[in-house]
C-alpha cells in the first residue's frame, strides 16, 4: 500500500482511478446482470400468467354451462355426462389456479397493479363453485328440481362478473409488460451510456488494452437488447391472440345464451306437453299401467288403482315375486306371470288384444277385466334399455253380468209362444222373437224398419180398431185391443195385442213394446186349425205334438226332413224312437220330470236318422194343458261342424298346420303332468331357420313362407306321431318328445339336420335351408313349466349359435 505521505504520481493516479472506475464498472455489470435477469424473467411470464387466467375464465364458463345443462336434465341418466364434465371443468380450473400461485408478480403485494383485480376474478369464481356446488347438491339429494329463468340468468351475470375481471387483469399486465420493456429498454440505454463513457476514460487513460474485451461485452448486450425485442414482440402476438381468443369467447357466450333461450321454450314446450298426457291419463276411465321388462310397474292412473282395488303405496311398493291378487283366465284357471298380457308381450314382442281375465283379491268378489298390452317404441336407438310396456285395462264386470242377463232373458223371449215386437218412439218394428216371425210369416230382416201396421193390417181390417190404436199411440198411451192382422202369405189371423210405451228418466218414450196372442181359436178354431198348419208346415224348424202316452200326434215337414223321413211314418210312433238308447232313456229320466215339474226345457241332444246316423239337435220341449208335449228341433250339425273348425284354427298355426303357440303350451302341459305321474323324462327341442331375415329379405316372403313350410313337413314326418310340434311364431319352432332320453338327443339332432338337407335338394326353392336347434331335458323328478323349458332351450340355442360364429370368425 502507498503511505500516506507518498505523493501520488501520475501513473498511480491513473491506475487508482482506473482501479475505481473497474470496481464501479464491476458492481454496475453485476447490478445490471441481476435488474436485467429479473426484468426478463417477469416480461417472459406474462404470456403464461395471461394464458392460465384465460383458462381460469374459460373453465369457469364451462362450470356455468355444464351446470345449468345438468340441472335442466329430465332424467337422471341424461344428466351423469353433464355433471362427469363440470368435474372435468373444476378439475382444470384449480389446476389452472395452482399453477398461477406460482408467479408473485399477480400477488397484491407485487410490482403489477393486476394482483387486486384477480383477487377478485378469485373470489368471484370462487362463489360461482360454490353457488353452483349448491345447485348440483340439492338436485341429486331431490331437493329440488330444474333451475328457473332468473336463477340461469344470476349464474350467466356471475360467470360475465368474472369475464370482466380476468380481462381487466390481462388488460393491465399486457400494460404492465409493455411499461417494464419500455424502462428496461431506456435503463439499458443510460447503463450502456454510462458504461461506455467509463470505458473510454479507461481505454483512453489505462485500459486500451481491455477495449477489444468491451466491445464483445457490447456486442453481446446488443444481442440481449434484440432478444428483448424478440419477447417483446412476442408478448405483442400473445396479447393478439388474446384478443381473438376473447372475441371467440364472446361469440360462444352469444351461442350459448341462443341455446339457453332455445332449451327454456323447450322446456316449457315440453312441460305443457307433459301437464296436457297427465291430465289425459288421469282423465281416462282405461286403467293403464307401464311396466318395466324386469316387472317393476313405472307408471299408473287412478283408474288402474280404482279398476285394481289397491292403493297408491300397494301399487308403489309391489314386487314382481309378490303379486297383489290372484288372477285366472275365463275358464277359472289360475294364470302364472309367464301367462300375464304384459310377460307375454315382452317375451314375444307382439301386442296383446282383447285378452279377458278375472282378478281375486282378499275374499273379494273377483272382477272381469278386459287387458290390452304393447311394447313401448324408444325413441334413441343409440344404446340397448331394458323392454318397455303398457297395460290397459277396463272393469267388464257390469258388462258380463249384463250379457248373462240379457241371454236368460233372450233365451226366455225367444222360447216363448207369445208373439212380442219391440218398436222404436216412431213405432217401427226394431226386433221380433221367434214366435212373432212364425205367427206373421214374416222374418226379422223383413219386418226391421216398418210400422206394424204396413205389414200386418189388410183389407178387413176394422178401420175403428185402426184408429183407437193410433189414438192412443200420438197420447203415449197403453194399447189394448183384439185386431184383424194378415199374416206374409195373406192368410187373417186375430191377435189379442197389447202395447205399452217405454220411458226414460225424464218421461220421454224411446221405444215400445207389444205382447201378442193369436186368438183365432176364439173367433174361428176351423180356421185357426188350418192357419196353424200352414205356419207349421212352412216354418224352417221341426215341430211335433206328442200326446199324454207319449205318441206323436203332429209332424210338420221340416220335423220329418230332419230325420230324413215322411211324416206319416212318424204319426202314432214314440217321439223317443228317433234317438239312441243311452239318449231316450236320459230324455225319459231326466227331461220329461224337468218339463212336469217346470213346464217348459230346452237343450242339446243326440237325434238318429232313418238311416242310423247320428246328428246333433237344439230341443225345445214344452208341456201343454192337456199333458202332452210340444217338441221343437233343429239340425245345429253345420253349428257344430264350425265350431270344431273354430277350436282347430284357435290351436293351429294357419301357414304350417302345425300347433301353434296356444296349442302348444296346452298339450305340452298336459304331456308333461302326465310324464311326472309316469315318471318319464322327456326332450325340448326349440330351433329357428338359419339366416331367415336374410331370405326374406332376398327372395321374398313367399319363398321365406315355403322355407316354413318345408321345415314344418321334416318336423311332421321325422318326429314321432305322439310328439308335440308346433310353430311359435316367426321362424321359430319347437317340439316336446315324451319318453326320450339325452342319449337319443344327438341321433334325433342327426336325423333332422340330414332329412332338411335332402328335402332341401328336392326343393325348388331358391334359398338354402337349415336350422338351428336348442335341447332341453325335462326330469320327471324336477318338474319344470313349459316356458321354464323353453328359456332353456333357448339359451342353448343362442351358446351354439354363438360357437358358430366364433368358429366363423377364426
Amino acid at each position: 500500500m502507498d503511505s500516506p505521505d507518498m505523493p501520488l504520481t501520475p501513473f498511480r493516479h491513473f491506475t487508482r482511478l482506473a482501479v475505481i472506475c473497474l470496481s464501479a464498472l464491476f458492481l454496475l455489470g453485476i447490478a445490471e446482470w441481476y435488474w436485467v435477469r429479473r426484468a426478463t424473467a417477469a416480461i417472459a411470464s406474462v404470456p403464461t400468467r395471461t394464458v392460465l387466467v384465460t383458462q381460469q375464465r374459460m373453465y369457469s364458463t364451462r362450470v356455468v354451462d355444464n351446470t345449468i345443462a345438468f340441472m335442466q336434465a329430465q332424467t337422471a341418466e341424461a344428466r351423469v355426462p353433464w355433471r362427469q364434465e363440470r368435474l372435468k371443468a373444476l378439475q382444470r380450473l384449480s389446476e389452472a389456479s395452482t399453477e398461477l400461485t406460482r408467479f408473485r408478480i399477480l400477488e397484491s403485494k407485487g410490482p403489477s397493479a393486476a394482483g387486486g383485480e384477480l383477487g377478485k376474478a378469485r373470489l368471484r369464481i370462487a362463489r360461482i363453485v360454490a353457488r353452483t356446488d349448491s345447485l348440483v347438491s340439492e338436485r341429486l339429494r331431490g331437493e329440488r328440481g330444474m333451475l328457473q329463468e332468473d336463477e340461469i340468468r344470476a349464474l350467466v351475470t356471475m360467470n360475465d362478473s368474472v369475464s370482466s375481471a380476468i380481462e381487466r387483469v390481462n388488460n393491465e399486465e399486457l400494460a404492465w409488460a409493455r411499461n417494464r420493456t419500455d424502462r428496461l429498454q431506456r435503463g439499458q440505454l443510460v447503463v450502456f451510456m454510462f458504461m461506455g463513457g467509463v470505458l473510454l476514460l479507461m481505454v483512453f487513460v489505462v485500459m486500451r488494452p481491455a477495449a477489444h474485451r468491451m466491445g464483445d461485452l457490447a456486442i453481446a448486450l446488443s444481442r440481449s437488447n434484440a432478444q428483448l425485442a424478440d419477447q417483446a414482440h412476442t408478448l405483442e402476438e400473445s396479447a393478439t391472440e388474446l384478443a381473438e381468443q376473447n372475441a371467440e369467447l364472446v361469440q360462444h357466450q352469444i351461442v350459448m345464451e341462443q341455446h339457453r333461450t332455445l332449451l327454456e321454450e323447450l322446456q316449457q314446450s315440453l312441460s305443457e306437453r307433459e301437464a296436457r298426457h297427465r291430465s289425459v291419463l288421469e282423465s281416462m276411465a282405461e286403467g293403464m299401467v307401464l311396466a318395466r321388462e324386469d316387472g317393476v310397474l313405472l307408471a299408473w292412473n287412478n283408474s288402474a288403482l280404482n279398476l285394481l282395488g289397491v292403493s297408491e303405496e300397494e301399487m308403489r311398493s309391489r314386487r314382481p315375486d309378490k303379486p297383489l291378487f290372484e288372477v285366472r283366465d275365463e275358464a277359472g284357471e289360475i294364470l302364472d306371470n309367464a301367462a300375464l298380457p304384459l310377460a307375454t308381450t315382452m317375451r314375444t314382442g307382439e301386442p296383446v288384444s282383447g285378452m279377458v281375465m278375472q282378478v281375486h283379491r282378499n275374499g273379494e268378489s273377483p272382477r272381469w277385466l278386459r287387458l290390452n298390452a304393447r311394447l313401448v317404441e324408444s325413441l334413441d336407438d343409440s344404446e340397448p334399455v331394458a323392454r318397455t310396456a303398457v297395460l290397459t285395462f277396463v272393469d267388464v264386470t257390469a258388462e258380463r253380468a249384463q250379457a248373462l242377463q240379457l241371454r236368460s232373458l233372450s233365451i226366455a223371449v225367444e222360447q216363448t209362444d207369445q208373439a212380442i215386437a219391440m218398436a222404436d218412439a216412431r213405432l217401427r218394428i226394431t226386433w221380433v222373437n221367434k214366435a212373432w216371425m212364425r205367427t206373421t210369416g214374416f222374418t226379422l230382416d223383413e219386418a226391421r224398419g216398418k210400422r206394424p201396421g204396413e205389414l200386418l193390417h189388410g183389407p178387413h181390417t176394422a178401420p175403428e180398431t185402426v184408429e183407437r190404436m193410433r189414438a192412443a199411440v200420438r197420447n203415449g198411451e197403453s194399447i189394448e185391443a183384439e185386431v184383424l192382422n194378415y199374416r206374409k202369405d195373406g192368410t187373417p189371423f186375430w191377435m189379442e195385442v197389447h202395447t205399452a210405451p217405454l220411458r226414460d228418466g225424464a218421461g220421454h218414450i224411446t221405444s215400445w213394446i207389444s205382447v201378442q196372442r193369436d186368438i183365432t181359436s176364439r173367433k174361428a178354431s176351423e180356421r185357426e186349425r188350418q192357419q196353424l198348419a200352414a205356419a207349421l208346415a212352412v216354418t224352417t224348424d221341426g215341430i211335433g205334438i206328442v200326446n199324454a202316452g207319449g205318441g206323436l200326434e203332429f209332424v210338420n215337414h221340416a220335423f220329418a226332413r230332419l230325420f230324413h223321413d215322411r211324416p206319416g211314418n212318424l204319426i202314432h210312433r214314440s217321439w223317443t224312437e228317433r234317438f239312441s238308447a243311452e239318449e231316450a232313456l236320459r230324455i225319459q229320466r231326466d227331461v220329461v220330470p224337468l218339463v212336469t215339474r217346470l213346464g217348459a226345457w230346452s237343450g242339446e241332444v243326440e237325434g238318429l236318422r232313418s238311416d242310423g246316423a247320428a246328428f246333433p239337435l237344439d230341443l225345445s220341449v214344452t208341456m201343454l194343458p192337456t199333458g202332452g208335449l210340444v217338441c221343437m228341433m233343429r239340425d245345429v250339425s253345420e253349428r257344430k261342424q264350425l265350431e270344431s273348425v273354430l277350436r282347430t284354427q284357435a290351436i293351429r298355426d294357419e301357414l304350417t298346420q302345425l300347433y301353434n303357440r296356444r296349442g302348444f303350451f296346452q298339450v305340452a302341459s298336459g304331456q308333461l303332468q302326465d310324464l311326472v305321474r309316469r315318471k318319464q323324462p322327456a326332450v325340448l327341442l326349440y330351433g329357428d331357420a338359419d339366416r331367415f331375415k336374410l331370405v326374406n329379405d332376398t327372395y321374398g316372403h313367399d319363398v321365406g313362407d315355403q322355407v316354413l313350410r318345408l321345415i314344418a313337413d321334416v318336423l311332421r314326418t321325422e318326429l314321432r306321431s305322439t310328439d308335440v310340434v308346433a310353430r311359435l311364431g316367426g321362424d321359430e319352432f319347437t317340439a316336446l318328445l315324451p319318453d326320450t332320453d339325452i342319449g337319443s338327443v344327438v341321433e334325433i339332432q342327426d336325423k333332422l339336420q340330414r332329412a332338411l338337407a335332402e328335402a332341401a335338394a328336392k326343393s325348388d326353392c331358391p334359398a338354402t335351408i337349415g336350422m338351428s336347434i336348442g335341447v332341453a331335458i325335462f326330469d320327471p323328478a324336477m318338474p319344470e313349466s313349459v316356458d321354464a323349458l323353453l328359456q332353456r332351450a333357448d339359451r342353448d340355442l343362442y351358446d351354439i349359435k354363438g360357437t358358430r360364429r366364433r368358429a366363423r370368425a377364426a
